[in-house]
């Protein structure tokens, strides 16, 4: 389904004369990939400027960081909170804080308060657009 609706504005972008590498990226920016096999963790919700949880989870020195491809700069957002890394994968995000795990934020409100289940600090959910 989300191969056709690609095909679809790619052929219509063509009609109207508009680059196709330029709108190939738009559409990139818009439509992300479904995550490859089993979802990352969880973020961990807040309530009341606290985890909703303690499900800490230790970090492995055998899991390795995302590709240095990814950008690591962070927006920091109210209380010099900082904001999750958008990712390339719909409803994930990348911890802002090292080693800058993947996390599955499903259910999860854009512009939310979470906690990276690794670090236990607080970041919010980057505004990212998703059409799967």
């Amino acid at each position: 389904m989300k191969k056709h609706i690609i095909l679809t504005l790619v052929a219509l972008a063509s009609t109207l004369g508009l680059s196709s590498c330029l709108f190939q990226q738009a559409v990139m920016a818009f439509v992300r990939a479904e995550y490859p096999g089993q979802r990352p963790p969880m973020v961990i919700a807040d309530v009341d400027g606290k985890p909703a949880s303690n499900k800490w989870i230790a970090v492995s020195p055998n899991d390795l960081p995302p590709s240095s491809l990814v950008n690591t700069e962070v927006t920091l957002g109210e209380g010099d909170i900082p904001y999750g890394i958008t990712s390339e994968f719909s409803n994930i995000v990348i911890s802002p804080y090292e080693p800058h795990y993947q996390l599955d934020y499903t259910g999860v409100e854009v512009g939310a308060k979470v906690w990276d289940p690794y670090t236990r600090k607080a970041f919010y959910i980057p505004r990212a657009y998703s059409f799967n």
